[in-house]
């Protein structure tokens, strides 16, 4: 009898770390490398200082999901700012202002029917923004030259992805849109901030 006791408590135990294991089986949270744009050369601007301004809005709900993103496209933003212009004089200032910098995620309709489970489709289209301006102030914070950008990026996920599998989309996504937003304004930026660059 006492073996018996004994065969029941080590199964009951098997059991027990059987499902623990089960339960603790989701794949571990994936670590991105920090987003930087250090890589790319820097402009050094004659202003005392340089300001990021956000008009950008969302209310964290549903289709916006800038807080549920491994780097959203504004903190993106932001680090492109501080890793590309550069304060080298005295007086002046920069503004740097955000109009859109959002990121939306819309369900798709997928077949529910009998069909549906036989096949794989797109779930969700997800869709980025950002639309920003460069605003040189005079001392009366008056805007005297202006340079804009703006890139959008868009695709759909499949259904059934993972949540890790989601947040390396998401990440490689903002990416891609700052290379594009990127890409838009350097030249602008040669172009009109001429009397400004160069010190």
């Amino acid at each position: 009898m006492f073996n018996s006791t004994l065969r029941k408590l080590a199964i009951a135990a098997g059991l027990g770390l059987a499902l623990f294991g089960c339960a603790n089986s989701n794949p571990p949270m994936q670590r991105f490398p920090q987003m930087t744009f250090s890589n790319l050369p820097a402009y050094r601007l004659d202003v005392g200082r340089i300001e990021v301004v956000s008009e950008a809005q969302s209310d964290g709900r549903p289709p916006h999901i800038e807080y549920d993103m491994p780097v959203s496209p504004e903190n993106a933003l932001k680090r492109w700012v501080q890793d590309r212009l550069r304060p080298v004089g005295r007086t002046g200032t920069l503004r740097v202002l955000i109009h859109d910098a959002s990121a939306t995620e819309v369900a798709l309709q997928t077949d529910q029917g009998f069909t549906g489970m036989f096949k794989k489709e797109q779930a969700a289209r997800v869709k980025m923004t950002v639309d920003v301006s460069l605003q040189m102030l005079d001392d009366k914070q008056f805007v005297i030259a202006q340079v804009d950008g703006r890139a959008e990026r868009e695709r759909t996920r499949p259904e059934g992805q993972k949540l890790n599998e989601r947040d390396k989309v998401l990440y490689d996504m903002v990416e891609d849109l700052m290379m594009g937003y990127n890409s838009q304004i350097d030249p602008n930026i040669g172009q009109i901030f001429t009397p400004w660059l160069g010190k």
